[in-house]
């Protein structure tokens, strides 16, 4: 069997742009209200933002969308040049190509694109049960999750996607931790809570450790459909456990899989994930 080569593309003439809003129907179904449309990605694709593409063998497989913001709030009196972002939307990879860590790539060459731009900080969100999803955010990124959002698209959204809480990731693409290996042994790191037959043990009231570790399952989609029930226990506890331990000073530093399990890896805020000045 050949090889599969990716080639990593700029989508923006109508006709590629309108791969990208077919290839987005895979994950997010036809409705249009959970769509990035043709004109939307029109205009990010020729005004500052950027929609790349994997194809192999000519095919698109994978697409990242990002758009240029800032990380300001309207009735801020910060100035928004001075804290530029690229908001990451959306990124999608057929399910038959991940093998080939297009998802990966496509982060990768979002980082080249931030840096060629002066710009600082990659921004994104994910549900925080999905444990591949945080690996390659935090650990293979070395992105860190600074914030979490309960209920981030409220609560009457009609996508079960988007029906529940949200990790902001913060990829700060010029720190010295993205190209700096991260540490491998956490055999010291204080367990926040444990499992049992699938389901959380309560967590642990003081959180002391200079990392702490918080277990989720490893493949909670597959979980959640042999197991209903035990959805929304996780879901309560897994935001329970991230407000207790970020309330007490702590950022979501890395993702760490051991035995065939999955943890988070809480480290202390050191003040260096922010904007600096040049």
């Amino acid at each position: 069997m050949a090889e599969q080569v990716v080639k990593l593309v700029v989508l923006k003439t109508q006709d590629e742009l309108q791969e990208a809003v077919e290839l987005q129907k895979v994950y997010w179904g036809s409705n249009i209200g959970d769509l990035v449309p043709l004109h939307m990605l029109f205009s990010l694709a020729n005004y500052g933002g950027h929609v790349f593409g994997a194809r192999v063998d000519g095919r698109l497989v994978g697409l990242l969308i990002g758009f240029l913001g800032a990380d300001i709030q309207a009735d801020d009196a910060l100035l928004a040049c001075e804290r530029l972002c690229v908001m990451s939307k959306r990124m999608v990879v057929l399910p038959e190509y991940r093998n080939l860590k297009i998802g990966e790539k496509l982060k990768w060459a979002q980082r080249e694109f931030a840096l060629r731009h002066g710009i600082q900080l990659v921004s994104w969100t994910f549900d925080p049960l999905l444990s591949r999803n945080a690996y390659l955010n935090l650990h293979k990124l070395r992105a860190v999750g600074q914030t979490y959002v309960l209920d981030y698209f409220g609560t009457n959204a009609t996508n079960p996607t988007l029906s529940a809480d949200r990790l902001v990731v913060n990829w700060w693409v010029r720190h010295a931790r993205v190209d700096a290996p991260l540490p491998s042994d956490y055999s010291d790191a204080q367990l926040l809570n444990a499992v049992s037959d699938g389901l959380p043990t309560r967590l642990c009231d003081d959180v002391t450790g200079d990392a702490v570790l918080l277990q989720i399952p490893a493949d909670f989609l597959n979980l959640a459909q042999v197991n209903p029930d035990i959805l929304q226990i996780w879901r309560d506890h897994v935001r329970a456990a991230f407000l207790h331990v970020m309330g007490a000073g702590y950022i979501a530093s890395d993702f760490l899989r051991r035995d065939g399990a999955s943890f988070y890896v809480f480290t202390r805020d050191d003040g260096s994930y922010t904007f600096q000045k040049d």
